[in-house]
């Protein structure tokens, strides 16, 4: 009598018809789930730089401390023109003490000619006549040479007085930059390149996103726009920009550390 067949074979050949179809679904819901994923980050990535090619808004916070190179250069230039500051005073200073010093050779050489002149006129051809005669030339010769260093130093004090007066502008002027706050403290400005400053007005709200572009919120306002020219690179582009910084007033701390905010609305308005 023949001994029956094992059961084993058929059982795996069902479960492996079952459980096949659910693996290929699996792979097509994948590829699906995949191909969505790559969809949607394209469409993110067109709709992230059509939105950056158009929008003159945005404003990139920039954080100052004291080693920052902004801050440095704002310190040096101070520095130097109080440097140049303080050498002007001391040439003026020894300017004057020359001055003082003609003034007084000046006085006692017209005072010496003046006592000198009849003993030289009555004198006579003895030694003693001649030497008075020679010190009495003497004088006139000081008397006169002071008299010509004296307009030279009046000259260079004049010039000394205006190169102090434009100096001391200088060093106020220097001293007023926005970027020396930073010194002892960290502060957050913002860099706004020249085709956006239109829209970076004192006054402007300032938005900061928490979804790239959406679930935006105001979280300040655009306070001064600061003198001088900075470069600063793109948010979101590998390039240097040209433009200017711009002081701000922000409620949130955190937007400082953001890599944009934008002036003036929300990107979307609504969103």
């Amino acid at each position: 009598m023949d001994a029956p067949m094992p059961t084993t074979a058929p059982r795996t050949s069902r479960v492996r018809l079952t459980i096949q179809p659910l693996i290929v679904k699996a792979y097509k819901v994948a590829g699906i789930i995949a191909l969505g994923a790559i969809l949607i980050g394209l469409l993110l990535y067109l709709v992230n730089n059509v939105f950056y090619f158009f929008d003159n808004s945005w404003v990139r916070p920039v954080i100052l401390s004291p080693s920052h190179d902004k801050v440095l250069a704002a310190t040096a230039d101070v520095s130097a023109a109080q440097a140049r500051l303080d050498d002007l005073e001391l040439e003026r200073a020894r300017a004057a003490a020359a001055k003082s010093k003609l003034e007084r050779l000046q006085l006692a050489s017209a005072e010496f000619v003046a006592e000198m002149t009849p003993v030289a006129a009555t004198a006579d051809k003895t030694l003693a006549g001649i030497t008075a005669r020679r010190d009495l030339m003497r004088a006139n010769l000081e008397r006169q040479g002071a008299v010509d260093d004296l307009i030279v130093v009046e000259r260079e004090l004049a010039v000394l007085d205006a190169s102090i007066v434009a100096q001391k502008g200088t060093v106020e002027r220097l001293s007023s930059s926005y970027y020396l706050k930073a010194r002892g403290q960290t502060i957050v400005v913002g860099f706004v390149p020249y085709e956006n400053v239109s829209t970076a007005h004192p006054g402007t709200p300032l938005y900061r996103c928490a979804w790239g572009l959406l679930n935006c919120h105001e979280v300040g306002k655009v306070i001064s726009v600061l003198d001088g020219e900075v470069t600063e690179r793109h948010p979101e582009k590998d390039r240097m920009l040209r433009g200017v910084m711009i002081e701000m007033s922000l409620a949130d701390a955190r937007a400082g550390e953001d890599t944009v905010l934008f002036a003036g609305s929300k990107p979307f308005w609504i969103l």
